[in-house]
């Protein structure tokens, strides 16, 4: 048993080893280097201030310029190259949005001219081109596929993506952040784009590349116990029978390991194998309950000259429903809230307000306990991006103790936790990523000294298994 042991540790080590090596330094360039996403702050930087002389159609207006008989789930209006537009999700499920202008009422055609005027940059377009799929296009940008990819001739070597279905800025990079990425998050998350670009076999390969390295930690950790002598010591009194390399590994192991141990596992929880702790999260069901019904056509006939009045220098407007009424949020440089949709003014909701909103997501269920946070809790916090607050927090009596956060600044549901949720944030985020400890940079300094220690062991590991091999 033990030299079998001593076999797939090995084996494994000599295979695998590097790849482990490479999750732990790339783990600290994710720290601080995310994959590329366009921030809140840089889309509030884009945007432009809608003008609401010139917005001369109703969203309804609209909506019926498309042809599309039902009615859509969601509707926005912003700038686009300086002239403001509806965009339209439409009800049917993961179908592409729609955009039509909100001066002339014709639909939106996003072509390579309105890509190279949406850029938010004075910089000159170096080159224009019309994509699917490059390596900084994964994720939620996909929706809006084909892309338009702008290249500015500027210093940090930005490259922008403008949709193909809306016409906005949905991402942006710059050379010292794609460069990061490739030590970063292509390695650490498998994020090659031929195999990204296939979600489940690239699924697998994270689950199963995850669960045998786990594999080869679980046997070197065995193998480093049953190797530790402390009172029957080896010759010379040593706890360790061996010497250099070898024992440099045998230490780190013993120190090590139940580390390294638990980030593979943690990590092979990441995707959710065989369906273990999966959580259906906020359904589409629920956001529907929460609103008290879809959109009506009394919903998008509202006219937007008050709210855009009341709220000065507003970015964009978004329709909604809260328990039947009807509210539209603004998104101004400083932030966003909501508006009455009638008057247009500021709308203040409160907890009895929301309640019946949040009670229709669960009929017939009692609610455990509603309060009113104004600080974090274990599953509602900031680590890697801020919450907002005040947030409603809404428990029920329920086998899973589904819980709801409730934004009622922006009137919409902010988060969702039931048991797997709990489990999850434990065993993934937890043991993944430490972020139990919150103060900075104690956090960081922890985090790196532990990466540091498994990248030792595991370095020390390729050197005794490449060593075997070619001497």
């Amino acid at each position: 048993m033990k030299r079998q042991l001593h076999l797939w540790h090995r084996w494994l080590g000599i295979v695998l080893g590097l790849l482990v090596l490479l999750w732990f330094g790339s783990g600290v360039v994710m720290m601080y280097v995310p994959y590329p996403a366009l921030t809140e702050a840089e889309r509030q930087a884009w945007l432009a201030p809608i003008d609401a002389s010139a917005v001369r159609v109703s969203a309804l207006q609209a909506w019926q310029a498309t042809g599309v008989p039902r009615l859509p789930s969601a509707v926005r209006l912003n700038t686009v190259a300086g002239r403001p537009a509806f965009h339209f999700q439409p009800a049917a499920g993961k179908t592409p949005q729609i955009s039509v202008w909100a001066d002339t009422g014709s639909v939106l055609q996003a072509s390579a001219d309105l890509a190279a005027a949406a850029a938010p940059s004075p910089a000159a377009v170096r080159s224009i081109e019309r994509i699917e799929l490059d390596q900084w296009t994964f994720g939620r940008v996909s929706a809006h596929r084909p892309l338009h990819r702008v290249t500015l001739d500027d210093d940090a070597g930005s490259v922008l993506y403008v949709s193909g279905r809306t016409g906005e800025l949905v991402r942006d990079t710059t050379r010292s952040e794609r460069a990061w990425n490739w030590a970063g998050s292509v390695i650490h998350w498998l994020y090659f784009t031929p195999l990204r670009d296939k979600t489940e076999p690239w699924r697998l390969a994270v689950m199963w590349s995850s669960a045998i390295t786990f594999v080869l930690a679980l046997t070197g950790m065995v193998l480093g116990i049953q190797r530790l002598r402390l009172r029957r010591r080896y010759k010379g009194g040593r706890s360790s029978p061996y010497k250099g390399w070898q024992a440099w590994h045998h230490w780190l192991g013993l120190g090590a390991g139940t580390l390294t141990l638990t980030w593979l596992f943690s990590g092979w929880l990441s995707v959710t194998p065989f369906g273990w702790l999966d959580s259906p999260g906020i359904t589409a069901q629920d956001r529907l309950a929460f609103s008290g019904g879809p959109l009506t056509q009394a919903d998008l006939a509202q006219p937007v000259a008050a709210a855009l009045q009341s709220s000065a220098g507003a970015l964009e407007l978004e329709w909604r429903r809260i328990a039947g009424a009807s509210y539209f949020t603004a998104l101004t440089r400083t932030g966003r809230s909501l508006l009455d949709a009638g008057s247009g003014m500021p709308a203040f909701l409160t907890s009895a307000t929301l309640l019946p909103a949040a009670q229709a997501m669960r009929p017939g269920m009692p609610v455990q306990s509603a309060v009113m946070m104004a600080s974090e809790d274990s599953y509602y916090y900031s680590h890697h991006g801020e919450r907002a607050f005040p947030v409603l927090r809404v428990r029920f009596d329920t086998p899973d103790e589904a819980t709801f956060y409730i934004d009622p600044q922006r009137g919409q549901l902010a988060s969702y936790v039931d048991s797997n949720r709990r489990w999850n944030r434990w065993l993934f985020n937890g043991l993944h990523q430490l972020d139990f400890i919150r103060p900075r940079p104690a956090w960081d300094i922890l985090v790196i000294a532990l990466c540091v220690l498994g990248a030792m062991l595991s370095g020390t590991g390729i050197y005794l298994g490449w060593r075997r091999i070619f001497h």
